[in-house]
């Protein structure tokens, strides 16, 4: 088989906050048990957005990691992948050594590597080359825009098996958001019962409720004047349980944001003895309600990324036809207009905005 020579490998390059530019990177010849992919697609999210807004990040980073593509070239020790195969990029590497890898955790790994986390280069790029064991099989049934939305749903997997979905039980989502919409879908594949989505922004409620939700609710920002911010938190919890006839709360409220009012909300929505799962980033410090915590017996539970075989769960979950991203992506951009694209998935116009690489 003759070597493969590209020509180009246009990358992703953030230069400054808001600033990105187009550039040429090298392409990385795989090494013995890696992979070299063709990258066709990739999603963006908040924390995309994040690195784009940053003013401070250590170098010129290369962006991205929700990436699928076609393997081009294979390393010599190589087994079960080969090329011309579609596959998903897993974005964390990590070190499978440390305490954390050994118990089977590796998305907590202390030295994990991470897409497009600073200082590791992500994968908003024509060519990428990684471990082979970090690549997943992808059916030509998905298409590379559902491609391009695979790691956000392996994190909502994930997000299902902490959160323990089952049969009947009671759920609200903070966040209308991709994350929180995928959790939507994933909860439903679960057969969770009575499913309530909330989000500040009217449009997300209402998409939301047409994605498959029982009730897509606009929450307010701010409590109504003359009442304390617990106070109005307490009421709007008790009237959002009255109204969805959800009896003493939710079994279960996942925090797809990481606003502080949504997690003091989704303390006072679950019921005795529930679960509230905190998926979303937010501000690095909260105020939340432990009184309430410690009465209820309520347990918080963190989420982070995605573990062993949640990437070929959400690509089941795709090729099955039981969860269906084709909703979500609401616009697509060319590389080389990857400054749009960030720009829009930062105004929350959209749901969720995909970069074709080769374009």
């Amino acid at each position: 088989m003759p070597m493969y020579s590209p020509t180009s490998n246009r990358a992703v390059v953030w230069v400054g906050r808001r600033k990105l530019e187009i550039q040429q990177r090298p392409v990385v010849a795989p090494g013995d048990d890696e992979v070299l992919v063709k990258v066709m697609a990739t999603g963006l999210c908040g924390s995309d957005c994040r690195n784009w807004e940053n003013d401070a990040v250590s170098k010129q980073l290369v962006l991205g990691h929700e990436s699928s593509g076609v393997i081009e070239q294979v390393g010599s020790k190589v087994n079960g992948r080969f090329v011309g195969q579609r596959v998903a990029i897993e974005p964390g590497d990590p070190c499978r050594d440390c305490e954390f890898c050994l118990k089977g955790r590796p998305n907590i790994c202390a030295n994990l590597k991470y897409c497009g986390l600073d200082p590791t280069d992500g994968s908003l790029v024509q060519l990428y080359t990684c471990r082979a064991a970090l690549t997943v099989p992808i059916p030509d049934n998905v298409s590379w825009e559902e491609a391009g939305a695979i790691q956000p749903l392996a994190v909502a997997v994930q997000v299902s098996r902490r959160a323990a979905f089952n049969i009947g039980q009671t759920l609200a989502i903070f966040g209308c958001g991709p994350l929180g919409l995928l959790i939507l879908a994933v909860a439903r594949a679960h057969g969770v019962g009575k499913i309530v989505m909330l989000d500040t922004k009217a449009s997300r409620a209402e998409f939301a409720q047409k994605y498959g939700a029982d009730a897509g609710i606009c929450t307010p920002k701010l409590p109504e004047a003359g009442t304390d911010d617990q106070d109005f938190t307490q009421k709007y919890a008790n009237k959002i349980i009255s109204d969805q006839g959800v009896g003493h709360g939710f079994d279960v409220v996942v925090l797809a944001c990481g606003s502080e009012s949504a997690a003091q909300m989704a303390v006072s929505m679950v019921k005795a003895g529930g679960n509230v799962v905190q998926a979303g980033l937010g501000d690095p410090l909260s105020h939340i309600p432990f009184t309430d915590i410690t009465a209820k017996e309520v347990m918080i539970t963190g989420v982070c990324r995605y573990t062993p075989g949640c990437f070929a769960d959400a690509v089941g979950l795709i090729s099955r036809k039981i969860v269906d991203l084709r909703p979500l992506v609401t616009s697509t951009y060319p590389l080389t207009k990857a400054n749009d694209a960030f720009a829009a998935q930062y105004s929350r116009k959209h749901i969720k905005v995909i970069i074709m690489n080769q374009e």
